[in-house]
């Protein structure tokens, strides 16, 4: 008796565990609303476009056909992961960008996080 107590607390605590845990991971997605992930591209990340990149990629004929001039040229996924890959690129290794050195690991947590937030 004592053995199938102790099997059903065991149970128990695996199944409310998992329970919790997919709790959790639904809070963890829950999706950002779009004028809070395009007041912090205006807030945090526009200003380093700005002053890194623009230069290059804006205009009527930007670099590479990859304008960085506003959010809803720089807010689809495909886009975005593009940039992420090459700022993130090892000094001296081909297509880092920006050309004449690597972002601060400040500037570049702040694209991760942009690259992270998904609206609604």
């Amino acid at each position: 008796m004592k053995n199938i107590f102790n099997n059903v607390i065991i149970i128990f605590f695996i199944l409310f565990q998992g329970c919790a845990k997919n709790v959790g991971e639904s809070i963890d997605n829950e999706k950002t609303d779009c004028s809070q992930v395009q007041s912090y591209f205006e807030e945090s990340v526009f200003p380093v476009l700005e002053s890194n990149c623009t230069g290059c990629h804006s205009g009527m004929s930007p670099s590479g056909g990859l304008s960085l001039a506003d959010y809803s040229e720089v807010s689809p996924p495909g886009i975005l992961g593009s940039v992420i890959d090459r700022i993130n690129r090892d000094e001296g290794q081909s297509g880092l960008m920006p050309p004449n050195g690597k972002l601060s690991e400040e500037h570049l947590s702040v694209f991760q996080q942009f690259f992270e937030m998904e609206c609604e």
